[in-house]
Order: C-alpha cells, then sequence, then structure tokens
C-alpha cells in the first residue's frame, strides 16, 4: 500500500513539474523588446494613473530581481535543479522598459512588499544554511537502529534533510507576494487592453511576472511535497516500528515467565542452602565466643593487677615532680617579685627626675620680674637637712645650669649664639657666689633659646 501510494505521488510531481517546465520555457524564451506604442498613463477605474519616476521604478526593479536572486538561493538549498532557471528570469526583469515596470508597479497596492518579503526569504535561506553547516545529519540516519528487524523510516525520493519551518513559511509568504505581482501586472495589462484594443504594450511585463510566479510555485510545491512525504514516511515508521515493538514485547513476556520459573527454583534452593549454612555458623560463632569470653576474663583481670601497680608507682613519681615543681615556681615567683621591685623603684626616680626638670623648666620660662623658686637659685654645695626626712636636701642651681645648656644645644635655633652669651654671665655669676643674679641670668638665657 505505501509503494503504491509513494508511486503516485511521484508520478503527480513529475507530471505538475513537466507542465511547468513547459510553460517556464515558453516565459524565458520570449524577447525583451520595447513597446511600438505607449500611453503616458494608464487608466485605473475610470481615472488616469501617472507614470512613476524613473528613480522609483529602478528602485522597484532592483526589488524585483532581490526577489527573483532570494528564491534563487532558495532554490539552491532546495532544488538546485531549478536555481538556473532565476539567472533568466532576473535577466529579463533587467531588459524591461520604464513603462512595462510601471505597469506592473501601478497594478499592485503595495509594491514596497517586494523587497521587504525578499529579504526575509534571504534571511531565512542564509539561517538555514547556517543551522544546516553545524549539523547536517540526515534525518534517516536519526531513526537506523542495530536491533534485527527493527523497520528503518525511508523516504528516499526527496533526500534526507527536513526543509526548516522557517524557510517553507518564507517560502509562502514569498509565494503570495510573486501572485500578487502577477495579479498586479494582469490587472495593468488589462486595463491596457482595454485602452489600446490590444495588449503589446504591457504583454511581456505579464509573460514575466507569470514566470516569476511558476518558479515560485514550483520551489514551494516542492518543499510541501517533500515536507508532506517526510511526514508520512516518519509515520508509517512509527506504525511499523510499534508493531515491531508490540513483538518484542510479546516475546518479552513470554520470556520473563521462563525467568521467572528459572529465578524461583533458584532461589528456593538458595534459601535452603543459605539457611542450613546460618545454622552451622551459628553453633561455630557461639562455641568461639564461649571461648573468648574466658580468655578476656583473664587477660581483664591480669590487666588490672597491672593497671593498679603502675598506678601506684604513677602516684609516688607525681607526688616527687609536683613538690619539685612547687619548690622551683616558689623560686622564679619570688625572683620575679624582686624584678618588678626594682624595675618600680627606677621608674619611680625616672618619674621623680622628669617631673622636677618640668618644674624647673616651668619656672626659668617664667618671666624676669616673678619670684623663682629658692631651691633653684640655691648651689648644689649648700644642703639642709629636712624636717620631715633625715635625708639632707640640696641646692639645684648645678641642674638648672644643665638643663639651660641642654635646651640651647637641643634649640638651635637663631638665638643660640646670644643665649650662649647669657649662659657665660650666668656662669661667671654663680662662680662669684652670686647665685641669685646667676640664676636669673640663666632664666634669661632658658627664654633666650626657647623663642
Amino acid at each position: 500500500m505505501t509503494t503504491i501510494r509513494r508511486s503516485r505521488l511521484i508520478a503527480t510531481t513529475m507530471t505538475f513539474t513537466l507542465m511547468s517546465l513547459i510553460f517556464a520555457s515558453q516565459v524565458l524564451a520570449a524577447p525583451a523588446v520595447e513597446p511600438t506604442a505607449a500611453p503616458a498613463a494608464q487608466a485605473q477605474n475610470g481615472q488616469e494613473k501617472p507614470q512613476a519616476s524613473p528613480e522609483e521604478l529602478e528602485r522597484f526593479r532592483a526589488d524585483l530581481i532581490r526577489f527573483v536572486q532570494a528564491y534563487k538561493e532558495l532554490a539552491a538549498l532546495t532544488n538546485p535543479k531549478q536555481a538556473q532557471k532565476f539567472n533568466s528570469l532576473a535577466a529579463q526583469l533587467q531588459k524591461l522598459s520604464y513603462k512595462q515596470l510601471n505597469i506592473i508597479r501601478s497594478g499592485m497596492t503595495d509594491f514596497s512588499v517586494v523587497g521587504k518579503t525578499a529579504q526575509r526569504l534571504h534571511d531565512s535561506v542564509a539561517k538555514s544554511k547556517a543551522l544546516r553547516s553545524i549539523s547536517a545529519a540526515p534525518l534517516d540516519k536519526v531513526f537506523e537502529t542495530n536491533s534485527p528487524g527493527f523497520p528503518p523510516a525511508d523516504y528516499p525520493s526527496c533526500g534526507s534533510t527536513r526543509t526548516d519551518d522557517a524557510v517553507v513559511d518564507a517560502s509562502d509568504d514569498a509565494l503570495f507576494v510573486a501572485e500578487g505581482v502577477r495579479d498586479g501586472a494582469s490587472r495593468a495589462c488589462d486595463e491596457v487592453v482595454v485602452i489600446l484594443g490590444e495588449g503589446g504594450n504591457g504583454s511581456l511585463a505579464c509573460i514575466i511576472t507569470d514566470g516569476v510566479y511558476l518558479a515560485a510555485k514550483i520551489i514551494n510545491y516542492g518543499l510541501h511535497y517533500c515536507n508532506d512525504k517526510i511526514d508520512a514516511a516518519e509515520q508509517g515508521a512509527a506504525y511499523s516500528r510499534l508493531d515491531h515493538m508490540h513483538a518484542d514485547l510479546e516475546s518479552s513476556v513470554a520470556n520473563d515467565n521462563t525467568n521467572t520459573s528459572t529465578i524461583t527454583g533458584a532461589v528456593n534452593t538458595a534459601k535452603t542452602t543459605i539457611i542450613n549454612n546460618d545454622d552451622a555458623n551459628k553453633t561455630t560463632i557461639v562455641n568461639n565466643d564461649n571461648l573468648n569470653k574466658t580468655t578476656i576474663i583473664a587477660n581483664d583481670n591480669t590487666n588490672t593487677t597491672n593497671i593498679v601497680s603502675n598506678d601506684n608507682t604513677n602516684k609516688n613519681s607525681i607526688i616527687s615532680n609536683d613538690n619539685t615543681n612547687t619548690a622551683n615556681l616558689t623560686a622564679l615567683l619570688n625572683q620575679a617579685l624582686a624584678t618588678i621591685i626594682n624595675n618600680a623603684n627606677s621608674n619611680k626616680e625616672e618619674l621623680k627626675n622628669l617631673l622636677l626638670r618640668t618644674q624647673i623648666e616651668a619656672d626659668l620660662a617664667m618671666a624676669d620680674n616673678a619670684v623663682p623658686v629658692a631651691l633653684y637659685e640655691t648651689p648644689g654645695t649648700t644642703c639642709t637637712p629636712s624636717l620631715a626626712n633625715p635625708p639632707t636636701q640640696c641646692g639645684y642651681l648645678n641642674l638648672v645650669r644643665t638643663i639651660v645648656k641642654e635646651t640651647i644645644v637641643n634649640v638651635a635655633g637663631p638665638n643660640t649664639a646670644k643665649a650662649n652669651v647669657l649662659l657665660a654671665q650666668g656662669d661667671a655669676q654663680k662662680a662669684a657666689g652670686n647665685y641669685k643674679q646667676a640664676y636669673q641670668t640663666y632664666r634669661q638665657a632658658y627664654k633666650t633659646a626657647a623663642k
């Protein structure tokens, strides 16, 4: 039944293709001659329609040629034998006069759709080529199997690659546009016939647009025919494979029943063997467990005695080591305490000296007429026993002189020379025993250096 249906489809396709080729050959053989006479405008619905400008007509011609070239790309992709036909159509369109182009253009309600459809058809074909270059595996390879007797999906008369749906949709739209171009030209030609009494002015334009439509129809029919044939082949293969799976399933059920009986017998035999082996293993395990219990108890008693003896020995060692550590820690604590006390005493002296120095510098910074601290202008050779404490307290004039000298050296400002002169005067006054005047001079030297 499948073979008969396939034969009928092939015969129908060949008949349609043969008739189309005969008509197309007549179209392509028509000479591209300029009409002998033509009016400046055509009548439409009783009114004259003006001729388009040469620029508009050239753009329309370019859109028509792009439309034909896009269909040539589609033919090269899907039906290479038909591709060359579009070269002749493009050449015929190139030879049309402006009057003939205006006949085609004036018969269309929207002539801009030609260029848009050409671009869409071109883009769809380009995308299809890109997808095929990535994955060109034929569909019949997808259905192949190594299972014996498994029926394949067979559709040899159309090759093994389904045309992309986007390309088919674009071809349908383009065919509709080609039909609109043909109808528009036919209406314009009919109007010329009414005006002139014959169709010589537009006959060539109508013949060429008929040729474009017929070539587009052949390609479009081939696309749908092959895609439909692929669908039928896959549906038939799916049905045959379902039958194949059904037979395999019946064989599998019978085999499963046989395997179930075999497995059940093997399981029962294994169960008996396992039970007998389990009983024997249980007796062996119990006997071994009793023997191990006696051995473990005896070893535990021995370990208990050893642990108690070792614990007593370790106790004496720990006590002795603890006493030694106590003595060592006590010595370290006493040593650390002495270090802390000595460091505290040292810090106390340093803090006392720093406090004394800052107080002396504060007094040196006072105004010349300010009353000085008497202890600061007293020489170090004059010492008086303290009333509160037995230690003797001596004067700090020598320390005052040292502070002034260090200030001059450390500051080293623009007044260094003048400060050194005052320091020398104070030293002379101090040597002469004029201690009060020496302190006043030291105060002036300090302030001069600090400015």
